[in-house]
């Protein structure tokens, strides 16, 4: 599932956990999206990492020249 995907179905559990549900429900679809935030915070960790290093060598490229 893509961060995109995952941002978009813990949208939707948002939506669904403030329908009239049971006690037991509403904590599965937050467990459920205590995963997914995870997940989606590890990915943008991931992308944040690689664009320092991206930003790392345009910065020397423009030392360079």
């Amino acid at each position: 599932m893509t961060l995109e995907e995952k941002i978009a179905k813990l949208d939707n559990l948002a939506d669904k956990i403030e329908e009239d549900i049971s006690v037991e429900e509403a904590l599965s679809i937050f467990e459920e999206g205590v995963q997914l935030a995870n997940e989606c915070m590890s990915a943008l960790n991931d992308c944040k990492g690689k664009l320092v290093v991206l930003q790392e060598k345009v910065r020397k490229l423009c030392d360079e020249n």
